[in-house]
């Protein structure tokens, strides 16, 4: 079973911070010495070494910090370690973002979705630009799937296809409307997770957030810790959705 692994989660980070990094004190260099002369010129090497001094600290700081939330999950720690990096200067509110999300799933493959660390980063209001799901595969495969979890009763009949792919459109998720589905929570989290496996879905860092957005279940974490540490690792009736799944 695909899994995302820590080293995941801390490589697409990094390239998020690194793009800021890069933007932020280009852009930063280039202010300071504009005041020097219209005829002076910044070389490329000062502004890469400037760059990659700054990328250096940061992996380290990222990793250390992440790790050490891990040890000491407690709400405390967490938002000491929050505090670190909002008042590093170079910090900017992308990164800022970027770091919230990928800490809480570096909590959630460590085993630590219950914990109170992963809970007090679930209860941080989400951004305005946040975006839904991104469909990997054709408009017809999504139709289908969304037919057939009607047909299963999976989704209530009030739900609409255009809900539905609305919230797989890669938009904005503030512009998503809430789905009923009336299957049980473990099966509606499990499906999701299904789509991510089979890579029906591009992956983001922020995959709990969306899933309770689209589905208004408000512990998918837990849900899913549920679920896998049961006797079978799998929720009841999980074939109804390797079927749909299959199918496409």
């Amino acid at each position: 079973m695909y899994k995302v692994k820590k080293q995941n989660i801390l490589m697409m980070l990094k390239f998020l911070i690194n793009q800021e990094l890069q933007n932020f004190h280009n852009n930063e260099i280039d202010n300071k010495y504009s005041k020097v002369g219209e005829g002076f010129i910044v070389g490329d090497d000062l502004k890469k070494a400037r760059i990659s001094e700054r990328i250096v600290h940061w992996n380290s700081l990222v990793k250390k910090s992440f790790d050490y939330v891990v040890n000491t999950p407690s709400k405390d720690v967490l938002r000491t370690r929050l505090k670190l990096f909002k008042q590093t200067p170079d910090c900017t509110e992308a990164m800022y973002e970027s770091i919230i999300d990928a800490l809480k799933g570096y909590l959630e493959v460590s085993n630590l979705g219950s914990s109170e660390a992963f809970i007090d980063l679930m209860n941080i209001s989400p951004d305005k630009k946040d975006l839904t799901f991104d469909w990997m595969l054709s408009s017809e495969h999504l139709d289908g799937i969304f037919n057939e979890c009607k047909q299963l009763g999976l989704i209530s009949k009030e739900s609409t296809l255009k809900q539905w792919k609305k919230a797989f459109s890669g938009g904005l998720l503030t512009d998503v409307e809430q789905i009923n589905f009336t299957g049980t929570n473990a099966l509606v989290v499990y499906m999701f997770d299904m789509m991510n496996e089979q890579r029906l879905i591009r992956y983001s860092l922020k995959h709990n957030k969306v899933i309770e957005v689209i589905t208004g279940i408000t512990s998918v974490a837990q849900t899913r810790d549920k679920y896998q540490n049961s006797k079978t690792g799998l929720p009841k009736d999980n074939k109804d959705v390797n079927l749909i799944l299959s199918n496409i």
